[in-house]
């Protein structure tokens, strides 16, 4: 992301170049023009100086997050938020998940659901019928499963879960599901989410459908 160093020599509102479609650019392609002392980024399409490029603001261009970012040239995990934002957003994710009691409840009913197999019978139902996967699954269902191999399969299934929420919290969330819904909304990749949550592809590809995740190591 580019620093204040850039702003000088490209101010907000003024086109500093063209895309090769004829297409006035109002940041350097390829680049986060940061400006403000950090508190905005300017806006490729229209030199906009926003506190985050958003996918409300991109749809009057006719853009969605994903298409802004491949046609200036930007690397599809690269943050259209400001650092002074993202900085809050940190800070307030870490205060909700210290103080807020809701948080620490629905963590606590997620853990009862991996410690009674719940969690596992949900991605069980969630496999198409008769794949696979979803066969395998059957087969090593709770009631085939040794009680050593439930146990091991709850104790992995939670540790996953709270691994998830701790890290949507820590990118100022208030729940996984929150986290789930805001990356949905800027039409993020399995893959950006797999880096975000430490989780697995499959996992994170599911998350993103509002499925049940397959297991934590898929």
């Amino acid at each position: 992301m580019g620093g204040d160093e850039s702003a000088s020599a490209v101010e907000p509102h003024l086109p500093c170049g063209r895309l090769p479609d004829g297409a006035w650019l109002f940041a350097p392609f390829g680049e986060v023009l940061v400006t403000n002392s950090g508190r905005s980024v300017v806006c490729h399409a229209c030199g906009d100086a926003l506190a985050a490029v958003s996918a409300g603001h991109l749809r009057r261009h006719g853009l969605s997050l994903a298409g802004y970012r491949e046609r200036f040239g930007l690397n599809r995990k690269t943050s259209l938020v400001a650092p002074a934002l993202a900085q809050v957003r940190r800070e307030e994710g870490a205060r909700r998940w210290a103080d807020n009691v809701s948080v620490r409840e629905g963590l606590a009913v997620g853990q009862a659901m991996a410690r009674s197999g719940e969690l596992h019978d949900l991605g069980v139902a969630a496999q198409p019928a008769g794949s696979r996967r979803s066969q395998g699954r059957v087969a090593a269902s709770s009631a085939g499963a040794s009680g050593s191999l439930r146990s091991h399969r709850r104790q992995r299934s939670e540790s996953a879960r709270l691994r998830w929420t701790e890290a949507a919290a820590h990118l100022g969330f208030e729940s996984l599901e929150a986290y789930l819904d805001d990356r949905r909304g800027q039409d993020a990749s399995a893959h950006r989410v797999r880096k975000e949550l430490g989780c697995g592809g499959s996992a994170a590809a599911r998350l993103l459908r509002g499925a049940a995740p397959p297991g934590p190591g898929a």
